[in-house]
């Protein structure tokens, strides 16, 4: 009898646990309370047919025929709502984890639900619009930019740095710090454009501006273009060792030849002898020539950037002209170089443009603009083209009679002075552009 009260005991508090449990939750009190209905249904039903003098077995008959629809409705109303919590709940996780393409299926005739869905979704977007709005774009960018293997340097309208990414902080030449301004940390605006003179060598560098959301930012990019400088400086020295060894080949094979031509005679004729001299003498003149125009491309001073009169110096190019020969200038009148070395690119451009066809009248057109923080210079002409592009900016290489073979080579080596580059291109004649920064 003890064990039977201590059982008893045990179930009765285990059962009040339970109870306890679920009244604590809403689930819990729903799964209570249909199980209540259905135990007073049954009652009730059991009552009655005691009270009509029903058997026994024609109650428990009745009221199993009816526990089964009423579980079952029952299970119904707890499936239907269960379901439409579970749908909420993943809808609100799937929002909080940023899945905002999720939806949620109609409930029917549940307009309860339904209208806390589109509830829900609206306090999403304003949240999301809200969080959106208030984020900058710097942070927006530095998502984009920061394992970049460019550099890339963000400046607010005050020109305080608001974002340097990794490649940026790696650069050996500057310093950055954040909140700083640009002017303390080396730059220089000119123009509304960012320069820094520790990158002006081996960088190439470019400066925009950006306005989002009435908020204007300046970005400032530099690419390393070291490696490739180097490549272009050993293909310069390979075809120059090709020209230059070509040069002197040219010239001592014939003076060796006359000199052992000199040696093997036995008896030396006085006016043989003086014209196998004077032969000599002319080919080392032509030499010495040759070492001076090589020394004269080397001399070139560094350049001084100041404003000049690009169309001034067009103009004066003009003595170049033929008589049938036509000059046209086009764009900004004014342009920022050195005002010697300009001059002299122009006059080695246009005679080149001048020789580019001896028996007819020459067309050439000169234009100038710039291109964000470039500037570009192009010379076209009708003439013939070029004839070999691939050696045509080598120094002393020349497809002319009587051309020297500096001029393209200088004009090369003053706009790579001044940071810029040369391209040459065949387009109904010869185009010589130049791009050079601001």
């Amino acid at each position: 009898m003890h064990c039977i009260a201590e059982w008893k005991s045990t179930s009765l508090t285990k059962v009040t646990i339970i109870l306890t449990k679920m009244l604590r939750t809403t689930e819990g009190k729903l799964a209570l309370t249909l199980g209540l209905v259905i135990i007073v249904i049954l009652s009730l039903t059991a009552a009655l047919t005691h009270a009509w003098g029903w058997s026994w077995l024609g109650t428990f008959t009745l009221l199993f025929v009816i526990s089964y629809p009423l579980c079952w409705l029952s299970w119904r109303i707890w499936q239907s709502w269960s379901l439409s919590l579970m749908r909420l709940t993943t809808y609100v996780q799937s929002l909080s984890m940023g899945e905002s393409g999720v939806e949620v299926a109609k409930q029917g005739k549940s307009e309860l639900i339904d209208d806390l869905v589109r509830e829900i979704k609206q306090l999403h977007q304003q949240v999301h619009g809200e969080a959106h709005r208030g984020q900058p774009l710097v942070v927006l960018l530095s998502q984009l930019f920061e394992d970049l293997p460019i550099a890339v340097v963000i400046f607010d309208a005050e020109f305080s740095l608001a974002y340097a990414n990794r490649a940026a902080y790696e650069i050996n030449e500057i310093s950055l710090l954040l909140g700083m301004a640009a002017t303390e940390l080396g730059f220089s605006i000119n123009a509304q454009h960012l320069h820094h003179p520790r990158l002006a060598d081996n960088w190439r560098c470019q400066s925009s501006f950006l306005t989002y959301r009435e908020q204007s930012l300046c970005m400032f990019t530099a690419i390393d273009i070291s490696s490739e400088l180097k490549r272009s400086e050993q293909a310069v020295q390979e075809n120059l060792v090709r020209v230059l060894s070509h040069e002197l080949r040219n010239t001592l094979t014939p003076m060796s030849s006359m000199a052992q031509t000199l040696l093997s005679m036995q008896q030396l004729d006085d006016n043989q002898t003086r014209k196998v001299l004077e032969r000599i003498h002319t080919r080392a003149d032509g030499m010495l020539n040759f070492i001076q125009r090589f020394a004269e491309v080397a001399k070139i001073p560094e350049p001084k950037k100041e404003s000049v009169d690009i169309k001034a110096l067009v103009e004066q190019t003009r003595v170049l002209l033929r008589n049938k020969d036509t000059l046209a200038f086009h764009g900004s009148p004014t342009c920022q170089a050195d005002p010697q070395l300009m001059a002299q690119v122009l006059m080695n451009l246009v005679k080149n443009a001048v020789e580019s066809n001896n028996s007819d009248p020459v067309e050439i057109i000169i234009r100038y603009y710039q291109s964000g923080n470039q500037q570009v210079l192009q010379v076209s002409d009708n003439g013939t083209g070029f004839s070999n592009i691939d050696n045509a900016i080598t120094p002393l290489f020349t497809t002319k009679p009587d051309g020297a073979g500096i001029g393209l080579a200088f004009v090369e080596t003053v706009i790579n002075k001044h940071g810029g580059k040369l391209k040459l291109s065949n387009q109904q004649g010869a185009l010589v552009e130049l791009t050079w920064p601001v």
